[in-house]
């Protein structure tokens, strides 16, 4: 299929809306065969933040993180005849403030805040090994199919895309927004409900002294980030991929059956090494020490659906979850949240939801925190509130409220009240 060719690059300051006004011609409807057997599919979402701090925290403020996203998705069977195969591109572009600097809290209150930036996040090839097991290679958002559960990503707060503790892992982050690294995934669906997944990925992705662009680094130092997931669905696995989640987009099988249930468990950890905190060996100098791990376990539920339209009705989900206290910032992290879609009468496509975020400060960086004198509580918890109004098919506004306790564990530091909201347009 001929068609223009659509891109973003470059570097310095992002210009981002009129890019995106660029990108949305390119994605403009007859640029894409729109139909569930294309050969090719191009999405374009762009999101804007705006959330201030108004009391508490650490300072009065109001921030406009902001996320390009552009995806286009390849069926290589139809394009080359590569029989079971799909290549993925995902361009990414952030631009705005930090939220979090000005509420003082370290889980991140906004999940498309990151340092501005356009780059090239996803690259990667899957081919379909069996009519039950796929492999996949190439840059990839590990968070895309590990650690996620799909009603909690109406949430802004970033926990609720991928827990605290796995979330702020390893020395740049584990291979996920804003950064990804290279990896290789293999997905087997042992019996049509059930699913086992693994992956390895590099372990530092990006480069942690240089945000910008796309960055594809194999130091000798970053060892391998390796995580494995088991888990059971209402429904065929498929339709958990990440480019039919994105933007919360309705998959038809849904609007036949129902509700979305997962139940999953998961573990993790690295090999590379890693500094502990506060301990010192003989000589005085920090001890290192190599590798380590993580466990997860969460779960969806559909406990009530409206008669007239079972897709309309009541999400809940939880997570838990615990990393090494040595490396991690967080060693423990409970999460929750009440997701109901169509609340009124007429606004069937409407979310409004609740969720909290506790993330436990690790002991060893407490002691290491008190060490240096600024004594610590063991526990930051987010509340959110939130509704989705959807407007149009291509575009909804999110009112926002998030209410921070002990932001960063520091009594010194007030709860923090934010309040916003996001606005989303998709092509």
């Amino acid at each position: 299929m001929a068609r223009a060719a659509c891109g973003v690059g470059g570097a310095g300051t992002w210009a981002w809306f009129g890019s995106w006004l660029f990108l949305s011609a390119c994605a403009a409807p007859g640029s894409v065969e729109e139909s569930e057997s294309a050969p090719l599919e191009l999405e374009v979402h762009a999101l804007v933040d705006a959330l201030s701090n108004v009391s508490g925290g650490l300072r009065r403020t109001t921030e406009f993180p902001s996320s390009l996203d552009v995806t286009l998705t390849a069926d290589m069977e139809a394009l080359a005849d590569w029989g079971g195969g799909t290549l993925f591109l995902y361009g990414l572009a952030n631009a705005g403030g930090s939220i979090s600097a000005a509420a003082g809290d370290l889980q991140a209150l906004s999940n498309i805040e990151a340092p501005e930036t356009v780059k090239l996040f996803e690259a990667w090839y899957e081919q379909r090994l069996s009519e039950r097991a796929t492999l996949l290679g190439g840059l990839f958002d590990v968070n895309s199919e590990f650690d996620v559960m799909p009603a909690a990503g109406l949430f802004v707060h970033s926990a609720h895309g991928m827990g605290s503790d796995f979330g702020s892992s390893g020395l740049n982050g584990p291979s996920t927004f804003p950064a990804s690294s290279v990896a290789v995934r293999l997905d087997v669906t042992p019996a049509d409900n059930l699913y086992v997944r693994a992956v390895v990925a590099d372990g530092v992705p990006g480069d942690p002294n240089d945000p910008d662009g796309t960055q594809v680094r194999f130091d000798s130092g970053d060892g391998i980030l390796w995580a494995a997931e088991v888990g059971w669905l209402e429904r065929p696995e498929e339709e958990l991929r990440r480019r039919e989640l994105l933007m919360e987009q309705v998959p038809a099988d849904e609007h036949r059956r129902g509700g979305l249930s997962k139940t999953a468990i998961g573990v993790w950890g690295y090999t590379t090494e890693f500094t502990d905190f506060f301990r010192v060996d003989s000589g005085g100098q920090p001890q290192t020490f190599d590798g380590t791990t993580g466990v997860y376990v969460l779960t969806e539920q559909r406990p009530f659906s409206e008669a007239h339209d079972p897709y309309q009705g009541l999400s809940v989900f939880a997570r838990a979850g615990a990393a090494d206290e040595r490396a991690n910032l967080f060693d423990g992290y409970l999460g929750a949240g009440l997701v109901y879609r169509g609340p009124i009468p007429g606004r069937d496509d409407d979310r409004l939801g609740f969720a909290v975020a506790a993330a436990h400060l690790s002991s060893d960086f407490r002691t290491a925190s008190s060490l240096a004198g600024n004594d610590l509580e063991s526990w930051e918890v987010a509340l959110e509130l939130t509704y989705r109004a959807v407007l149009a098919p291509w575009l909804s506004i999110q009112p926002d409220v998030h209410y921070v306790l002990q932001p960063g564990g520091d009594d010194d530091v007030g709860d923090s009240l934010v309040v916003g909201a996001r606005l989303v347009v998709s092509l």
